[in-house]
């Protein structure tokens, strides 16, 4: 009986030994993973160390309630981390402020300077424009006072021409005037002699009274 009972205490603490080697095995392969993990993927592997650790806990020999605290926390940890890394990415950090701010400036300065030189355009096409109106102004000037020039001369024109077309009219009347001949000349001087031999006659008659 004696025998027996030594072979059976033997057989549980092989299975008992067993089991921690099994358990502290798996811890091994969590502990390693873990070390192999970056911060930023820790909470990616929760899962899967949970799977684990649930195989752990199956055997019933050790009080891993501890070490499932430890872990828990180590996780909810990881998550705040995660949390807080996502909403760091709606952040920029000082030196990247700083450098968005220099482009910014320098993009204000770019502007500043583009609307500098439009500015001193517009100016510059404004003066030419004033300049072209009181040119236009000028010339709208001339052109009234070419008008009326014009507008004068043309008067003057058309008297000229009024007067020329009486000039015509008269010189074609003296076409059909009849030419004064030699014949008439001497016709005329004759008559001319004897109307003033009959005055001077007429001038020395003396009455005679007796």
């Amino acid at each position: 009986m004696t025998n027996i009972a030594v072979s059976i205490f033997k057989g549980k603490g092989i299975i008992f030994n067993r089991k921690k080697e099994f358990i502290l095995g798996l811890w091994e392969d969590i502990c390693n993973r873990l070390s192999k993990t970056c911060a930023d993927l820790l909470s990616s592997y929760r899962e899967k160390i949970n799977e684990i650790f649930e195989d752990m806990k199956k055997t019933n020999i050790l009080d891993l309630s501890p070490l499932e605290s430890l872990l828990d926390s180590l996780f909810e940890l990881a998550v705040s981390y995660d949390q807080e890394r996502s909403n760091m990415a709606d952040k920029t950090s000082e030196d990247e402020k700083l450098e968005l701010i220099s482009k910014a400036k320098e993009c204000l300065e770019s502007f500043k300077l583009e609307a500098s030189e439009k500015i001193k355009k517009v100016s510059s096409s404004e003066k030419k424009l004033k300049r072209g109106v009181k040119k236009l102004q000028t010339l709208q000037q001339e052109r009234e006072n070419l008008e009326g020039v014009m507008e004068a001369t043309q008067k003057e024109v058309e008297e000229i021409q009024a007067k020329g077309l009486a000039a015509e009219t008269k010189v074609s009347s003296y076409d059909n005037l009849n030419l004064l001949t030699d014949e008439d000349s001497a016709h005329l001087e004759e008559k001319k002699k004897n109307l003033e031999t009959s005055c001077q006659e007429l001038i020395n008659y003396k009455f005679c009274l007796d």
